[in-house]
């Protein structure tokens, strides 16, 4: 991950008031656009999507609202980073996220 999605999902973790070492969380890319949400797991493919467990809304560098959602499966296991730019476009938000709500 990079130090911008570690922001984000460290963040949702506290929200969520979980504990998990995201050092050992296998993560990969999800086919988004360029958004930059991040399937968690090995088998991420032959789990379903349980429900969303924390949210955070924030705005792009280029202003654009920002939705970064944590999942879990129908298992409660980390699921996905679900992140969704309003206007569908890819994020710029790289290494420069505003951590403060």
């Amino acid at each position: 991950m990079n130090p911008t999605e570690i922001v984000i999902i460290t963040k949702l973790l506290k929200m969520a008031k979980l504990e998990v070492d995201i050092s050992q969380l296998l993560v990969n890319p999800m086919n988004d656009g360029g958004m930059g949400s991040l399937a968690i797991g090995y088998n991420y493919d032959s789990r379903q999507l349980g429900q969303e467990i924390a949210e955070y809304m924030f705005k792009d560098l280029d202003g654009t609202p920002v939705s970064a959602a944590l999942n879990i499966d129908k298992q409660g296991n980390l699921y996905e980073l679900d992140i969704w730019k309003v206007d569908f476009s890819p994020t710029q938000m790289r290494n420069k996220l505003d951590t403060h709500p």
